[in-house]
């Protein structure tokens, strides 16, 4: 009997998640320098879960605990500097916790990057070995290993980061591994992108990378990836590095789950419909 995963025990079977776990690998990053107040900006919109590092949980629990969102946990660090807070084409990854101590705090799900494009083969080996590891030490505890694959490597020309080839060789690498959700890059069109969702056995969820700046395209793009089958979207900047991030977690919380017209939905939010 396989194990099988909805991201989150929602009614509509889809979910909210909004990623905090950019400390991670990029410090102090804008929007983010302080923690708790991004933190209680999120949970006032009333996401279904955030995806944090095991300490932020930690220095958080009473703030998490008291507004009862899920909580999934992010197990390894990818870098792009050993400079802090830089970005200067590097490439670092490393398994960052344990998983008997990410277990410790009960989480909803446990997030791990696989990163294809590396210049050096043998990270990219430690890093499908960490995925291949996690999925069977997590495997018949109840905890879904969340996958992130993704084109973040120099090899992988920016332009390519979303083709919907890569997107989909990648998607089944992920769940080959063992991964029992996905979190993938969306390919930009739900042509291109309904097949990759048919075709994986696992929930699929996308990510979504640097603020574009555009709220209301970002609606457009998750609301088109849950019509083509996506159980919704964990991302982060493009909510935290907005002006309203309650607003905007409002919002999606109605395109995600009640299927809402995305114009619509971020016109009642900011109504607070």
């Amino acid at each position: 009997m396989t194990d099988t995963y909805d991201l989150l025990d929602t009614q509509s079977g889809n979910a909210v998640v909004v990623a905090l776990d950019h400390g991670l690998n990029m410090g102090s990053v804008d929007g983010f320098e302080r923690p708790e107040s991004t933190l209680r900006a999120v949970l006032a919109g009333d996401p279904d879960g955030v995806l944090v590092g095991p300490h932020f949980a930690r220095r958080f629990a009473d703030t998490l605990e008291s507004s009862d969102v899920d909580v999934l946990l992010t197990a390894d660090a990818a870098l792009f500097s050993a400079r802090p807070g830089a970005r200067t084409g590097d490439d670092i990854w490393t398994p960052a916790f344990s998983t008997s101590f990410l277990r410790d705090f009960d989480p909803k799900g446990i997030k791990v990057a696989l990163v294809f494009g590396r210049d050096d083969p043998r990270v990219f080996e430690r890093n499908v070995a960490h995925v291949c590891e996690l999925a069977e030490q997590l495997h018949g505890t109840g905890i879904p290993l969340v996958v992130e694959p993704v084109m973040w490597g120099r090899h992988v020309p920016d332009d390519r980061s979303t083709d919907p080839e890569l997107v989909a060789n990648a998607s089944r690498l992920a769940w080959e591994y063992g991964a029992d959700v996905l979190k993938i890059p969306y390919t930009g069109d739900r042509e291109t992108f309904e097949p990759i969702v048919d075709a994986s056995p696992v929930p699929v969820t996308i990510l979504g990378g640097p603020s574009s700046g555009s709220t209301e395209s970002m609606l457009e793009t998750v609301s088109e990836a849950v019509a083509a089958g996506a159980r919704g979207p964990i991302i982060g900047r493009s909510i935290w590095q907005t002006p309203d991030p309650e607003r905007v977690v409002t919002a999606l919380g109605a395109v995600v789950h009640r299927d809402a017209d995305p114009a619509d939905a971020w016109r009642d939010a900011a109504d607070g419909v």
